[in-house]
C-alpha cells in the first residue's frame, strides 16, 4: 500500500492474550474481523412545556466477532481458539495432541487488532514503524462468549465471538484506539503486557 492511497486494506494482525498470560498472533487463520462497540444512544424526553431533554442510555457491551479457520486446537501455536474458550489457562497447552474438556471457568482477554501498511509488523501490540499508516484498536476484559463450528463449505471454519462492558469497574475505558498517519514522525507505541 502507498501513502496516496490512504486507504487501510487487506492486511492485518489480531492478537489475544489472556490476562497475565502470553500475546499469541492469530491473523493466519482468521478470514475477517467485526469489531462493534456499543451504541452510544439515547432518546429524547418531551416536558410538558414542550421542550426535549436528551436521555442518555448507558453504552452497553463491545463485540469482537471473527471468522477462523481452525487446524489443530491449539491456541499456543495460533491454531485454534477453542481452547480459549473451553479452559481457563494463561499458558494454554503445548502438547500435540491435547484433549481439553469444557470448564465452568471463562478467562480475561485482551484482543487487539492492528491495521498497518507497515509490511514489517508480527505482533498487534509492537511498535510501529514511524511513516507507516496504521490503526490499532484495544479491547481489554473480553470474555470469549461463543464459539460456532461449521463444515458449511466442507471447509472447517468457526466464528468466535469476543464481548465485554465498554467500561472498567474504575469507569475507565476498556476500549483504546490509537493510530499513526502516513509521513508522521512516530509510529505506534508498543503496548504494556496485559495484566
Amino acid at each position: 500500500m502507498t501513502a496516496t492511497e490512504g486507504v487501510l486494506q487487506e492486511i492485518a494482525l489480531v492478537e489475544v492474550q489472556a490476562i497475565s498470560g502470553t500475546a499469541y498472533q492469530f491473523a493466519a487463520i482468521v478470514e475477517e474481523i467485526t469489531p462493534e462497540m456499543g451504541d452510544r444512544d439515547g432518546e429524547g424526553v418531551v416536558m410538558l412545556s414542550g421542550a426535549r431533554l436528551w436521555k442518555k442510555t448507558p453504552q452497553p457491551d463491545y463485540e469482537i466477532t471473527l471468522k477462523i479457520y481452525p487446524t489443530d486446537t491449539r491456541f499456543a501455536y495460533s491454531k485454534d481458539l477453542i481452547q480459549g474458550f473451553f479452559n481457563i489457562d494463561a499458558n494454554w497447552s503445548t502438547v500435540t495432541s491435547p484433549t481439553d474438556t469444557i470448564s465452568t471457568n471463562q478467562e480475561d482477554f485482551r484482543v487487539v487488532i492492528l491495521y498497518s501498511d507497515d509490511t514489517t509488523m508480527t505482533a498487534a501490540s509492537r511498535a510501529t514503524t514511524a511513516g507507516n499508516l496504521s490503526r490499532r484498536l484495544t479491547f481489554k476484559h473480553a470474555r470469549m462468549v461463543s464459539y460456532k463450528e461449521s463444515f458449511d463449505d466442507k471447509v472447517v471454519s468457526a466464528e468466535v465471538k469476543f464481548k465485554g462492558p465498554a467500561f472498567h469497574t474504575d469507569a475507565t475505558g476498556n476500549i483504546i484506539m490509537d493510530s499513526a498517519t502516513d509521513g508522521g514522525s512516530a509510529g505506534l507505541a508498543a503496548l504494556n503486557a496485559y495484566s
